[in-house]
Parts: C-alpha cells; structure tokens; sequence
C-alpha cells in the first residue's frame, strides 16, 4: 500500500483500485457511517464521504490538528443537505501587529456545505458534490465530489477535489474542457485570502490541476469504535494561511473514532505522518427529539361523553341568560385548571355550537390548545352542543380558529376513533377581528402584571483582542396588559461577571457606526434597561393585523415604529410592511441617547413552501447606515419546534466600503424551552451569529413582530401532526 501512496504522481494507481472498489462492491449489512471529520462535516479525518447524518441532526464540535484548533457547529436541515460552520484558530500566524491584537494567533471563520446528488443503490455508490470555506477568507477553501460504497462493515469513498483537497494532484482539472474561466489559478477568481468574506463564486471549481482523495472506514465488531485510513489529496507545503510551512511526511492519515453515546463521540488520529490530532462532537436531533416528558403539565382531562339518551334533546333557543351566566362560570373554571385563560364566549344555540377564546402560554401546538379546550369543557357543555369552535387569541388577536366535532372526540374516549378522523371532520375557519359578537366579552381581569427572572449570556467571539469575551447576567422580565391590544414590557439586565474589559478593538467603519460600535456598548452598558417599550395590537380585518409600538426597542435603539401584515386565511404567503424612527441610545444602555438619528422600514413578503416545512423571507428597504437593499432568510421548523435558518442581506454599499466580510451574512437558531424542562412553554431560545459584526445591512428590532405573533395559525402547523390534538 505504501508504495501505491508514495507521492501525487502514483494517484492515477490509487483512483484505480478505489474507483473499483466503491462503484463494485455489494451493500450487505448497513452501518454506523457517520462519524465527523477534522473539519466537521461527515468523512473521515482531512476528507469528506457521501454519507449524511439523519435530518435534524444538529450539533457541536473541536478539534485539534496541528497548527488548526477549531470550534464546530454542524447540522442536517435537510435530508440531502449537510451545513457546517468553523471557527479555527491558526496558531502559527499572528492575527495581526501585536499593537492591534496583543499578539493573538489568527482566526478564521468559513462555511461548508455538501449535497446529495444520488443515494446508494443495489448498482449505483451514494454521491455528493460540496464546497468548503464557501463566504470566508479561503484558507481551507476547495470543491469537491465524492462518491461512498458499503461492503458488510466496510465503507470506501473516492473523491474528486479542487483546492485544498486537491492541492497534492496533477490531474488537469476536468471543467476546463468546458470553460477556460476554469483553467486558472484560484489567486484572485472572486474571493481569497486577501478580501475575505465575499460569496467565492467566482474561485468554485477552478484551478489547473484536481486531485485524487479517498479512504475506507471500518465498523469494528466492538459497538461504536470504527477505525480509518485515508488518502488525503492535499500539499501541505502550500497550504494558505499560515506563517509557516506545515510537514507532512507521508499523504496517508490513520484515526478511530467511539461513540460513547448516541449523541457523544470522540476520535484520534495520525496525521500527515506528523502529528496526533484529537476531536470531539455532540449532537441531538431536532426532528424527533420532544424533551423530557412534561409531567408538570395539567393532568390531561378525561372525555365526558354524553348519554346517548340525552343527543336528541334540542338546545333552548335562545339560551336564557341565568343558564349562559352559569354556563359561561363552568366553562371559565374548567380552562382555568389547564392554565387557559377564558377571554370571550358565544354561544349559538340554533346551531347547537359554542365559541371559546382562549389565551395561553403553555403549549405551540394549536391543536394541542383544541384538544385540551374540548376535553376540559365536555364535562360541563350541555349535551345539545355538537360543535365546538376554538380561537386560539395571541398578543391581542386571533390567530387561529378550529372547529371541531364533539363525537368524534367522544369515539376517541370509547376506543372507536382516532385523530385522524377528528381532522377530516374539522373545519380551520378564517380569524377574524378579536370577538366582535361574543355574548361575554373582556373576561381577563385588567390591568394584569406577570413578571419572571433568570440568568443570561452575552458574548463576542472571535475579535483580533482575543478569541471568547462573555458576560453572566440576570435579567428581569415584567409585562402589564393595559388593554386587550395594549401591553407594557421591559428588561432590566444586571452584570454578573464578565471580561469586556480587555477588549480593545475599535471600529475603524466607512459607515455610520450604526453596529460596529457594539465593543462601547459591551464595556459600558453592563448594568442596563435593555427592553422598555409598549406595543398596541388590533385587527383590522379578517387577516389583516397592525401595531403601533414607541419606547426603547433594544440595546442601541429606541424611537417609534408600526408594522402592517396581511396574512391571507389558509394561504402559505404573507406580505408585510413595516417602518420606524429610531435614535441610537447612549452606550450606557439606560435612558439617555446619542446624536445619530434614521429613519427605516421594509416591505416583507413571507411564503411557507409545502416541503420539510421549509420557510423564507424576502425584505427589501432602507437600513440602519441609510443603505437600501434586500435581506433573505431561508429557516427549516423541526417537529421539536426547533428552527435552523441562515440568512444574508445585500445592499448598495460596496465590498470595500462595507469592510471586512463583505455583506452581512450568518445563521441562527431557535429553540423552544421545552425541550430542557418538564412542563410544556412557549417560551423559545435563540441564538443569531454573524461572522463579523459590520454596519451594513443592519436592522432594528422595533417591537412584537405580527409574523411571530399570529403564526399558531399557521397551516403547515396545525395540519402538520394531528396527533397533538389527543396530548
């Protein structure tokens, strides 16, 4: 073998052999190939293969390979579509003048992606095309296309690469048969190491000469250890970035990795001939992970079911007001022991159906708010109702109504039904403007005050002072209901421990200083009223939501705003518009403001697709630096609730004007409480990075977003998983 491997003039040799193994060999028995490689995508050690986690699958990692340590997050939004962000530290080049960076080692962030263009067939090896470092400096930049085979405990992948992954080859790259754009050196084609964080389309795919990469990984009789060797395609000589020239002795990688549990792996290796490197990873799946179960939520209620004896008897037409007074207390007291609050009631006796409005903030699902409303209420409704209507009211409005049959959750007590047939029997009816004819209305006692506390991060990672800079608070959440549409709600946070202090960096920005002076903010606004605002919500007309909203919005700003949405009833499109004057508070983040003073708004338009829950929004407008300009985001929601999104905004400011990344990019993640605790919340989690803090494409969050806030209604939700509505 090692005279196969000696040097990149032997690769045609080592393709041979593994080109006929992968596309040959027999799948007998499946198996474990998923461990994560050095760079946090799913191969072996320097190299990737066409296997893929399962959906869902999201998670965290390091590694250590001499001179690159690195912080990875990876994930598997879509079946076909692996996503991992790096943040590496090159420990033998320096990030910049120790004047400037106190004599930091320099860091790099990048993005990589790899696509499933075929799974593995009885005939045909699994296939997948990727790109690495894809928006960053281009310091692991490079392409590729890799094929994977299983025989018994056996997995052999072969690939093709450009760049880093193919520096050791002398393959003529095989595009350039197709265009000479691809015949050239990647110096200079779009983005290098020399303007970091543009998009890199312009370098894809090209270069002279490809390589050849490949390995095999083994399933090893003990449960969880598999063993690897590679053929690692890169030039190690010429690797960019670094300050010094990287030895690499022998092009073969050996390494094992273990599966300690499910979601907890860890691995070695021996690299280049040269070094021992080390990783390990964590991961969970938002797609089928629920959380603990939720044995502090409210019993959930048993079915009355009526006599059959009583079906027949006809409602008193109209109803009498002591029976409705009394109705409506029985109705009231039974939502209460769910933790429901009643805010309307209606009753149409001719129809022999009733309404129930209801508020609550224990579970997302709607149909789990249905199911729950009708089992609590079936003890106490009289037997002539047969539908139940249930309208699900948030931050003031409708946001959702399900008309559902009393039988068939009856059937469901006797073992005769299922929730499938409680759907075909439903009816999801438009909302409409919160309860203009409900016989009882107003029933929430006002004004009500509702508070909470807990602790909270905040945190700048990865600046030229040092790579982590965080911040423990405690923060202290208060909320009144002045109104059924008018709320008050602040934050204050307060400084636990932190080490903002040794920042340094200063904004050095072509732009209005509308975020990159966030270091200020950090040192100075430790003890602050980070939220203080109020917001007025109404409906307008049926799926036609608007707010008014004034006070302070965020860390740096507060002013005015409002927000107009038209959410179509049962469309998967949404379009909306949104405007504010906002004025930049002073770095001590209490009441005072600094000079800098802009007016900004955006036009929304929002769509659902009928895949994998897969969402977008488009905006276009004016932003923070006076740029206009357009923002996309495209988010993936999980069974779990948890939301994986990435997103980019490109304006009329230039590259070079813009600075260091470009334009603004980054991904984030939502995730709701409830899969930490043991009662079910709304409550959610969330996390955004961007790669670099910058002024370019900012926006301002300026109150309760109407989108967020009337998305229980959301089609794809409550058609999603009919299951809930017996939880």
């Amino acid at each position: 073998m090692t005279a196969l491997i000696a040097g990149p003039r032997r690769m045609g040799g080592v393709a041979l052999v593994l080109t006929t193994a992968v596309v040959s060999l027999n799948q007998a028995r499946a198996a474990d190939f998923v461990d994560l490689n050095d760079l946090g995508g799913v191969g072996l050690l320097q190299t990737p293969s066409a296997r893929f986690m399962e959906q869902g699958s999201f998670g965290g990692g390091i590694a250590a390979v001499k001179p690159y340590n690195q912080i990875q997050l990876f994930a598997q939004p879509l079946p076909f579509l692996e996503a991992t962000f790096r943040y590496t530290d090159v420990t033998d080049r320096p990030y910049g003048p120790e004047s400037f960076s106190g004599a930091q080692s320099y860091k790099d962030r990048s993005f990589a992606f790899k696509l499933r263009l075929l799974e593995e067939g009885p005939n045909n090896p699994a296939l997948a095309i990727g790109i690495q470092d894809f928006g960053g400096t281009g310091v692991f930049g490079g392409e590729y296309i890799v094929a994977s085979r299983r025989w018994y405990d056996f997995d052999f992948s072969l690939g093709l690469g450009w760049g880093r992954l193919g520096e050791g080859g002398d393959l003529r790259n095989p595009l350039s048969q197709l265009s000479s754009r691809f015949d050239r050196d990647r110096t200079g084609t779009g983005t290098s190491t020399s303007t970091p964080g543009g998009s890199g389309f312009g370098r894809l795919f090209t270069g002279r000469t490809v390589g050849v990469f490949g390995g095999v990984q083994w399933q090893t009789p003990l449960d969880g250890l598999s063993l690897k060797a590679e053929y690692d395609g890169n030039d190690y000589s010429n690797e960019r970035g670094t300050g010094s020239s990287i030895r690499q002795s022998l092009p073969v990688n050996f390494g094992a990795d273990y599966a300690i549990t499910d979601n907890f792996r860890a691995g070695i290796g021996y690299e280049r001939g040269e070094v021992l490197t080390f990783r390990v990873s964590m991961r969970t799946n938002f797609e089928t992970g629920g959380g603990p179960p939720k044995v502090l939520d409210p019993p959930l209620p048993k079915i009355a079911v009526r006599d059959p004896a009583t079906l027949g008897i006809d409602a008193p037409v109209p109803l009498p007001k002591p029976e409705f007074d009394a109705l409506l207390a029985e109705v009231k007291k039974a939502l209460k022991e769910q933790d429901f609050t009643l805010s309307a009631f209606d009753v149409e006796a001719d129809r022999r159906q009733v309404y129930i409005w209801v508020e609550q903030g224990r579970y997302r699902s709607a149909l789990t708010t249905t199911g729950r409303t009708v089992r609590a209420t079936s003890a106490v409704l009289p037997a002539w109702v047969d539908r139940i209507t249930v309208i699900g009211v948030d931050a003031g409005v409708e946001s959702w109504r399900l008309a559902v049959q009393r039988s068939e959750f009856e059937k469901i007590a006797e073992y005769r039904g299922s929730p499938e047939e409680v759907r075909y029997s439903a009816d999801l009816d438009p909302v409409q403007p919160y309860h203009p004819e409900a016989d009882a209305q107003d029933l929430i006692k006002l004004p009500a005050f509702s508070w909470d506390m807990g602790p909270g991060v905040r945190q700048q990672i990865g600046g030229p002072d040092g790579f982590y800079f965080g911040q423990i608070l405690w923060r202290v959440f208060g909320d009144v209901r002045v109104t059924e549409k008018l709320s008050l709600s602040g934050t204050v946070s307060l400084n636990l421990l932190n080490n903002f202090e040794n920042i340094r960096l200063e904004s050095n920005s072509q732009l209005p200083r509308v975020r990159s002076d966030i270091v200020e903010y950090l040192q100075q606004g430790q003890q602050a009223v980070t939220k203080l605002e109020a917001n007025y919500i109404t409906s307008i007309y049926s799926g036609v939501y608007a707010r008014a909203s004034a006070g302070l919005f965020e860390d740096m700003y507060g002013g005015v705003a409002g927000e107009l949405l038209w959410r179509p009833h049962f469309q998967r499109w949404a379009l909306g518009v949104n405007a504010n004057v906002v004025q930049q508070r002073d770095y001590a983040v209490r009441f005072n403001f600094r000079d800098y003073r802009v007016a900004t708004g955006h036009l929304n338009f929002y769509y659902a697709f009928p895949w994998y829950r897969l969402r977008t929004k488009i905006s276009y407008g004016r932003y923070l630096a006076k740029d206009y300009g357009t923002t996309v985001e495209l988010a993936r929601e999980f069974k779990s609730g948890a939301t994986l999104g990435v997103f980019a905004t490109f304006t009329n400011v230039r590259a070079s004007e813009f600075g260091e990344g470009s334009f603004d990019k980054g991904f984030f993640v939502s995730m709701p409480l409830d899969l930490f605790f043991q009662r079910s919340t709304r409550g959610y989690g969330s996390f955004l990075f961007r790669p670099l803090t910058r002024d370019g494409g900012q926006k301002v969050r300026d109150g309760i977003d109407l989108y967020g806030a009337t998305d229980a209604g959301n089609p794809e939700r409550i058609i999603g998983d009919w299951a809930d509505v017996v939880r």
